[in-house]
């Protein structure tokens, strides 16, 4: 029996186990497959898609989405169109689906900079927005999701934004642009932004990335990765790239339309936009209450494999992921109803598609059931990253409508496949899908790669309608981030609102109220549709109305409940609640149930006047009904969120304040007021009250006649108070106020607060004795006491006090810290205005709002005071306090954003568009500076990229800045100058515009003469100091004021009369004489002539804005080609002068313009469409046109030169060592080598350097590093210390000095931080300016047009150019010049990749049909044996470029020997290999590409500072020797190269270096080449603006002091202490008002805001957009600005503007000393001087007591007394004892 009792034991516990086993593998396999629900979408696709609705819209109407290349992206659409599919460069389709918006971007909601925004890529832009309407339309407030685990998986597979941008992008984004545009960072913004700390990844397998996101994120769910996730893609064009690159495939189809599945297919077309879904676990959705869209069943990714081809698709791979989605969703073939393709549209792609799905689902059905077949490219294109997820969305919303919409473009399907082979079929037309089963949709996408995605979505049920209450009122709560975008959300829902069902309008309102809470609010209450769309019309238009509460928020606050005394009573009140609302009704019952054993009666009969209930009067009955229904509301308010922080009571209000903070129970509180106002009755009659209009002090002093009978009751507000006591006295009082008093008789008729209660006093302690207070956590503040007190103060004893003496409610309500949000709690309001003004008069920031109204006692009335208070800020829980109502089937629109375009399309100006940097909304001016005198100078900046359009105004050939934008700054001045007309102005010279780079314009406006202004326009090439100013206009400004009204000539339209002049190949007339004009100056639209009269009407062309411009120039100018077409003379003339010109309106896009003529002049009229003027020209003349501007040099070269430098020459600039006469003696580094070996000498000095800068035993030692003249190793040292001393200035000094030099202090005392000694003289460099290389031979050219050179290689003849670094981004646009310029026929390009090197084959194909002989080699020039068999392989060498470098940036403190050599090898090492490798061949040239970091030491860069340096030694070395050499000390080059060095342009260009254009820098090596250069040559464009900036800041090294004239300086007078002087001057308060405003100003211009207002000083600076990058800038400014020495986490240890200027308010203007301290430091200085007085001690102490026993006497008479013997001690004691005494008795 034992053993078989143990069987069964086993038996019993194995199936236990084995029943559990099952369980879990059940449970991990539905975790595993568990469906993922589909709760929110959005997108925005080509057509104006904006929503899923929206793209519904679309396909089942068969809409077509294609259009033409968008023209607002800077790309050259004249240039780029081809029709011949060979042509290189070139697109041979001009249509795709774009986004037209993309640009636009509300970068203030996001919390980012313009200057972020600007560099972010707008596919980020686009897909975060997306990600916040995705969660708003799945009824999710992101804000709740902060710190959650949300994961998100973003598609996207373009940068060109950056790449394609870089070298066009303002300054001011320059160092951001690329992380703020990688791909990598896409998902991350989003988790950063909305403070998600799931997964975030960016995913990029081409054109199926999105799927795979959406797979990643269905797998992150399922695994639990992640509770929630954001998952879809992004594609936007920043560039016609992948048109070109796609054409050279002839891929594309040339109408720019996707024609999928059809026979007549003929490529794919390119498309953009972003889809985002919102998912969840189908559980976790279900039980959070979600709207569930759709569920994703099951998905799978695989990858084609070794295919047969590396970008073609695959079929096997496309059905086994097909296979392993519907094994992923545990489904059968049979289960799916449609697919939704990748359908491309390829002749390639689609048929192996259609056989793959012909094997899968169709081998399962039959022809009369197949599975149907479509794709949403043909609707609006290839959308890329973003197909896949919008492909979902299509099927999501197909399902939903039980609707599938057809495919265009198949008239017959493709014969490329045999359809007969199984059950598949293409929607040719709609489809309507049986509605009695689940529906199930496949969705493909496979990527270029062969990465290949299905997914299997499955539709849900349509939920289920509910029924809505008769009656019930609308409510829809909305709020913005600002007041116009709230107006814009309200405009949005007015139309939605207009088309939805009317049992849907409610279900909208709880739709709306689960969005995001933002600080501008608005609730509309409505009754029914008419009342809600009048209520949104009014809020859209910033109008009242009686259903709209709106306002803004009160920050952080805090809900206050209000509960006011006898007085809010009415018949009938809350009567609807207690029917309505069962909260509030459970709430009244069981104040009624505790009252009734107190009172007898019942509390809701009286309330609903039952018969023979009391009446609603008297004290008895109405003080415990107005508590229990304000209790009762109390409740109502805490069901529906609004929770009271504190409360307060007025009078007998106070104890329903107590009841609800839970500082009485309901039954003490019941007792309370029910005993307390029965006992009322005994003096009824006794009295009376009076409420008085003047604040209760100065009550106090009118009633001091009727003393004893007259008391203050009620200190009510500021402006109010009550009078309490004898009748006939206040019937006296009241007389004596008269009328200049406002007062009014209370309805009760005993005098409370007053000491006519006291007869009550033993009767009230008796009957509540006992009453106990309870401890809450709730405040109450009192208004016996006018502050918050301790609950268990509310003793019985408390509630005689509160009925016997005053009621301070003034200052109670005015006690609370904070933002307080009172809430009176009553059926009407009564305090309402006496809070408000008690806190306005206080300075307390506070809302006020109420609960019922007298009349309105209903649930809507209650909504309507929920809404107020939201509005206000109170954290209301809409979703209690909405009733159950059905989904609308359309979303209500998203967020209303406020968008601003943000687009790089030519970034020289670096100017925002609009911004109006420096006051000037003009956009070719960027600032207007007022003048001493008063005249004006207007700056600014004109270039053909920042204004493509100008493109459009050629002349003969050449770009010319038309006479009407002359005209158009011309009036831009005088509205600066308060002028209204323009007398007269002439043309003087054409203003000819560069191709590349830019022109700078002044408009100078002189002062006044009789009412007139001169003006004159000048230029001149941007930063270019010595090149002088061109007069290009002149004129005259009046003052007269310009007409107004309409004029009759353009009231009818087209005008009475006229006949019209046809238009028809006018403008291709006019470019066969010359003028050729482009689209945005072809405005002219039609043309009529009435006898001597022209008329015409002019538009502004689609994407030409006027924003800014008074009439834009190219409209005006349009208006002038009547003339000139009327004229019908085939000579070229131009407007030269204006005269009489006056503007009426600005910013006019369409004009009616009249023209008339006299002999040469003509008179223009332009008015709108209205008739009202715009702009009219007394005179306009026009002359033959000169079109030849004057030649203009090339960029002038720089060399340096020594020049004495006189003793502390540094205290001129601030930018010397730092080390002057009297510093003493530095520690002298000897950089001299005994190595013959000099790559060895190089290490040798080089890591000698880094070991002195890097001690920190020398830390606070002055440091020499002298080196010897002729020392080419030293060389190296100087560009290594150059850097050092940039980033830690004032330490570091560079001498070269003879040896046995030991006359330190001459070069100390010349406070240059750069010296060489010879004969004894102090030496500095400065770069000094050099004449452009004289040629020195002229030979015939190899081409028509080509100079030679004075160094080519004859074909055939003396030798081949070796380039090293040859395939880079220099080194191959100086291979190119050398043969197409310089006639080179034997080339030889060195690089690591040789002919493995990205674009070599493309280099070598061109230079080869020039008919020079290329070599391209792969070679480590590191290596000395390699580079010498490539030497000797060659042959002759004619000429040597060495333009090979690598970069390993680092300051110098981080730097190791290593790292130096890193750089050093393939720069330094590989010249001197060079050098000796060709020193006994006849070279004609040895050119090395250096860098100007080794003349000016960039930070960060020493190891290449270092190299470069060395380079230019080299050349000196080789000049020396007889030896051809130049270096060439290169600044930046404005292409991407390694020959940039890596620098930053917004550094370089604050530190005075401009990027130098590509034509420039090759000219300047032309020169270099052509003349005789000197060794060393600096070839960088200088920023003139940054290098005067360094000037006057003290911060500009030595050598560059000869570019700029220094600014004349006092010593002691820089910036800094010139603010701490001003600051010093002010109050505390002023001063820290003085640090905001200029803390503001600085933020504003790192964050590139146009204005300092926008900066909030009171928001977190990574809210406003700051980065790292930008808090090291905006510390930097202050560190000039102020003097200090501020740390790098300035920002984060002090995050906003206020507190940062509180911080530097408390460094730069510390409190004054206290008393305390002040007598203490007086002690010590008395002390100091004792201890040095030697024999005068004594005789010092003595005098020293009689002061101290004065002052003792001052300040108490503590020397009478002798308190302590203190005198005793004194007369007794020794110095030291006297001090200890001080510090320890007094």
């Amino acid at each position: 029996m034992e053993t078989e009792q143990k069987l069964r034991d086993y038996l019993r516990r194995a199936t236990v186990e084995l029943a559990e086993a099952r369980q879990r593998l059940s449970e991990d396999q539905g975790r595993r497959h568990e469906p993922i629900a589909i709760v929110g979408m959005a997108c925005r696709y080509p057509g104006g898609v904006g929503s899923p609705e929206e793209l519904w819209d679309l396909v089942v109407s068969g809409g077509d989405a294609i259009g033409e290349f968008p023209v607002d992206r800077g790309w050259d659409l004249e240039g780029l169109f081809d029709p011949d599919p060979e042509a290189v460069g070139k697109s041979y389709t001009r249509h795709g689906g774009f986004v037209h918006e993309a640009g636009e971007f509300d970068a203030a909601f996001f919390g980012m900079s313009p200057r972020s925004a600007l560099a972010t890529d707008p596919q980020h832009r686009l897909f975060l927005e997306s990600c916040w309407e995705a969660l708003e339309r799945a009824g999710i407030d992101p804000v709740t999701l902060r710190g959650s685990r949300t994961g998100v998986y973003a598609g996207s597979m373009y940068e060109h934004y950056s790449t394609r941008f870089l070298d066009k992008a303002p300054d001011s984004v320059e160092g951001t642009l690329f992380t703020s545009s990688a791909a990598s960072v896409l998902a991350g913004r989003v988790s950063y932004t909305f403070g998600f700390e799931g997964p975030s990844m960016a995913v990029d397998t081409a054109c199926s990335s999105s799927l795979v996101a959406l797979h990643l994120a269905v797998q992150g769910l399922r695994r639990g990765e992640c509770s929630l996730a954001l998952a879809g893609g992004v594609s936007v064009m920043a560039s016609p790239v992948p048109f070109v690159e796609f054409s050279r495939q002839r891929a594309l189809a040339p109408d720019g339309r996707c024609k999928s599945f059809s026979s007549t297919a003929d490529g794919a077309a390119w498309a953009e936009g972003v889809g985002v879904l919102a998912l969840e676990r189908l559980s976790d959705a279900r039980r959070n209450g979600r709207r569930i869209l759709a569920v994703i069943r099951g998905s799978a990714v695989n990858q084609d494999g070794a295919s047969n081809g590396m970008t073609a698709p695959s079929g096997p791979a496309q059905e086994r992921v097909i296979q392993q989605a519907l094994d992923d969703a545990m489904l059968d073939m049979r289960d799916v109803d449609v697919v939704e393709a990748h359908g491309t549209g390829t002749t390639l792609g689609d048929p192996i598609e259609a056989q793959a799905l012909l094997a899968t689902y169709g081998r399962v059905r039959s022809q009369d059931s197949p599975v149907w077949l479509g794709s949403l490219k043909s609707n609006i294109g290839h959308t890329q990253a973003a197909a896949g997820v919008a492909g979902v969305i299509k099927m999501v919303m197909a399902l939903e409508h039980r609707t599938l919409p057809p495919t265009l473009h198949v008239k017959e399907p493709t014969p490329h496949v045999d359809w007969s082979a199984g059950g598949v079929r293409v929607l040719t037309e709609a489809v309507q899908l049986p509605g009695d089963r689940p529906l199930r949709a496949g969705v493909s996408s496979f990527g270029v790669s062969g990465t290949n995605a299905h997914v299997i979505v499955e539709g849900t049920p349509e939920p289920e309608r509910v029924a809505q209450a008769a009656g019930e009122p609308l409510v829809w709560p909305v709020s913005a981030k600002s007041a116009e975008s709230l107006r814009a959300q309200a405009a949005r829902l007015l139309a939605y609102a207009q088309d939805i069902a009317a049992d849907e309008l409610a279900g909208a309102g709880r739709v709306l109220a689960r969005r995001a809470r933002f600080e501008h609010r608005a609730v509309v209450v409505a009754q029914d549709r008419d009342e809600l769309l009048a209520g949104l019309a009014a809020l859209a238009e910033g109008s009242p109305h009686a259903a709209v509460a709106s306002g803004v928020t009160y920050a952080e606050a805090r809900p206050v409940f209000v509960f006011p005394g006898q007085g809010s009573q009415w018949d009938g009140m809350a009567v609807e609640l207690l029917d309505t609302d069962e909260t509030f009704r459970a709430a009244l019952l069981r104040c009624d149930e505790a009252l009734r054993p107190y009172t007898g009666w019942s509390v809701v009969d009286v309330l609903r006047g039952a018969p023979g209930a009391r009446p609603l009067d008297g004290t008895d009955v109405i003080q415990p009904v107005l508590f229990a229904v304000m209790v009762a509301l109390a409740e109502l308010w805490r069901s529906l969120g609004v929770r009271p922080s504190a409360v307060v009571g007025h009078s007998q209000g106070e104890i329903a304040a107590a009841c609800v903070a839970g500082a009485l129970s309901l039954p003490d509180a019941a007792k309370i007021v029910a005993l307390r106002s029965r006992a009322l009755i005994q003096l009824r009659g006794s009295g009376g009250m009076l409420a008085v209009a003047l604040p209760a002090a100065r009550v106090q002093e009118r009633i001091e006649p009727w003393a004893d009978r007259l008391w203050v009751a009620v200190h009510s507000s500021p402006a109010g108070s009550v009078v309490a006591g004898e009748v006939a006295a206040l019937e006296e009082f009241a007389a004596a106020c008269g009328d200049t008093v406002r007062v009014r008789r209370i309805a009760v008729d005993y005098a409370s607060h007053t000491p006519h209660v006291e007869a009550l006093r033993d009767e009230l302690l008796t009957v509540l004795a006992d009453v106990r207070p309870r401890a809450t956590d709730i405040g109450f503040c009192s208004s016996l006491a006018g502050e918050l007190i301790d609950p268990a103060k509310l003793t019985t004893q408390y509630w005689y006090d509160n009925l016997r003496n005053p009621v301070r409610f003034q200052q109670a309500v005015t006690a609370f810290t904070g933002t307080p949000l009172f809430v009176e709690v009553s059926p009407h309001p009564v305090l309402g205005t006496d809070t408000e003004a008690s806190c306005d008069a206080a300075g307390v920031p506070a809302g006020s709002c109420h609960t019922l109204r007298r009349g309105a006692g209903d649930r809507r009335r209650f909504l309507t005071a929920l809404a107020h208070a939201w509005v206000l800020g109170a954290p209301v829980t809409w979703s209690d306090a909405l009733r159950p109502a059905t989904h609308p089937r359309r979303e209500p629109p998203t967020y209303a954003f406020s968008r601003r375009r943000f687009w790089l399309v030519g970034g020289e100006s670096g100017r925002l568009p609009g911004a109006g940097v420096g006051g000037s909304r003009h956009p070719m001016l960027d600032a207007v500076i007022p003048m001493a005198g008063d005249g004006y100078v207007l700056t600014g900046r004109i270039s053909l990229r920042g204004m493509p359009w100008l493109t459009g105004h050629a002349v003969a050939g050449r770009v010319l800045l038309p006479g009407a934008a002359f005209a158009d700054l011309a009036l831009e001045a005088g509205t600066q100058a308060g002028c209204a007309r323009l007398d007269e102005l002439v043309i003087e010279a054409p203003l000819f515009l560069p191709e590349q780079g830019a022109v700078t314009v002044q408009v100078t406006v002189d002062p006044p003469d009789a009412g007139r202004r001169q003006i004159a326009v000048h230029s001149r090439a941007e930063d270019d100091e010595d090149d002088g100013w061109t007069r290009h206009a002149s004129g005259v400004l009046g003052d007269s004021a310009a007409g107004g009204g309409v004029w009759e000539w353009a009231g009818v339209w087209p005008p009475v009369d006229a006949v019209v002049v046809e238009l028809e190949g006018g403008y291709e007339r006019l470019a066969e004489s010359g003028y050729s004009y482009g689209p945005a100056f072809q405005g002219l639209r039609a043309l009529w002539r009435r006898g001597e009269e022209l008329f015409a009407e002019v538009v502004a062309p689609d994407g030409l804005d006027v924003t800014g411009f008074g009439v834009h120039p190219a409209l005006l100018d349009a208006s002038f080609h009547p003339l000139v077409l009327a004229a019908g003379d085939d000579e070229l003339r131009l407007p030269f002068a204006f005269g009489d010109v006056r503007l009426h309106a600005p910013e006019i896009s369409t004009l009616r313009v009249r023209l008339t003529t006299t002999g040469e002049d003509s008179v223009i009229e332009a008015a709108d469409v209205t008739g009202t003027p715009v702009l009219s020209i007394g005179s306009l003349r026009a002359r033959p046109a000169d079109v030849h501007p004057s030649t203009r040099t090339g960029l002038p070269p720089h060399g340096m030169e020594w020049v004495e430098a006189p003793s502390g020459s540094a205290s001129g600039s601030g930018s010397g060592s730092g080390f002057g006469s009297g510093s003493g003696d530095p520690v002298v580094v000897w950089c001299v080598s005994e190595l013959v070996d000099v790559p060895a000498a190089v290490r040798e000095l080089t890591s000698r350097v880094l070991a002195a800068v890097q001690d920190e035993g020398l830390a606070g030692s002055r440091l020499v590093f002298a080196t010897r003249p002729g020392d080419l190793a030293g060389a190296a040292v100087w560009g290594l210390v150059r850097s050092a001393q940039s980033e830690q200035p004032g330490r570091f000094v560079l001498a070269e000095v003879p040896e046995g030099f030991t006359d330190w202090a001459s070069v100390l005392a010349s406070g240059e931080s750069q010296v060489r000694v010879v004969d004894g003289r102090v030496l500095a460099p400065r770069l000094a300016r050099r004449a452009l290389p004289t040629p020195t031979a002229s030979q015939p050219s190899v081409s028509p047009g080509v100079p030679v050179s004075a160094f080519p290689s004859v074909p055939g003849g003396d030798g081949a150019v070796l380039v090293t670094g040859g395939t880079g981004g220099l080194g191959a646009l100086v291979a190119r010049r050398l043969v197409e310029r310089h006639g080179v026929r034997d080339l030889v390009l060195v690089s690591r990749r040789g002919p493995g090197a990205v674009g070599v084959s493309g280099l070598v194909a061109d230079l080869e049909e020039t008919g020079a002989r290329v070599r391209v080699l792969a070679c480590d020039v590191t290596d000395r044996n390699a580079l010498a068999e490539v030497v000797a392989s060659v042959g002759p060498l004619a000429g040597v470029v060495h333009a090979a470098g690598v970069l390993d940036d680092g300051v110098v403190g981080s730097l190791t020997p290593e790292r130096v050599d890193v750089v050093l090898r393939p720069k330094a090492d590989a010249a001197w290999f060079l050098h000796e490798l060709t020193s006994g061949m006849a070279l004609r040239f040895f050119v090395l590409f250096s860098s100007l970091a080794g003349v000016v030491g960039n930070a960060g860069q020493g190891n290449y500072a270092a190299a470069n340096a060395f380079l230019d030694g080299l050349a000196v070395h080789r000049r020396e020797a007889g030896l051809p050499a130049v270096s060439v000390a290169w600044g930046l080059w404005d292409v991407e190269s390694g020959m940039t060095g890596g620098l930053d342009v917004a550094r370089l260009s604050r530190a005075g270096v401009a990027p130098l254009r590509v034509e420039e820098g090759l000219g300047l090596f032309d020169g270099v080449l052509d003349g005789d250069a000197e060794p060393v040559v600096i070839g960088a464009r200088w920023d003139a603006a940054g290098l005067r900036t360094r000037a006057e800041g003290g911060d500009l090294p030595g050598v560059l002091r000869g570019l700029v004239r220094l600014p004349r300086r006092t010593q002691g007078k820089g910036a800094a202490t010139g603010l701490v002087a001003r600051l010093a001057e002010l109050s505390r308060d002023e001063a820290l008002r003085s640090l905001t405003d200029s803390v503001r100003d600085h933020v504003a211009a790192v964050l590139a805001h146009g204005d300092p207002d926008q900066v909030d000083v009171d928001q977190a600076f990574n809210q406003l957009g700051f980065d790292s990058l930008t808090a090291v800038e905006l510390r930097n400014r202050l560190n000039a600005d102020t003097g200090l020495r501020l740390p790098a986490t300035l920002v984060f240890d002090h995050p906003t503007v206020h507190l940062l200027s509180a911080y530097l308010a408390e460094v730069l203007v510390p409190a004054p000393p206290t008393a305390e301290e002040t007598l203490r430091t007086a002690l010590e200085r008395v002390d100091d001087l004792l201890a040095s007085a030697n024999g005068e001690a004594r005789s010092m102490r003595d005098r020293l007591t009689a002061i101290l026993q004065g002052a003792l006497t001052k300040l108490g008479g503590a020397v009478q007394n002798d308190v302590g013997g203190v005198m005793e001690k004194i007369d007794s004691a020794s110095d030291e004892e006297i001090f200890a005494l001080i510090d320890n008795d007094l």
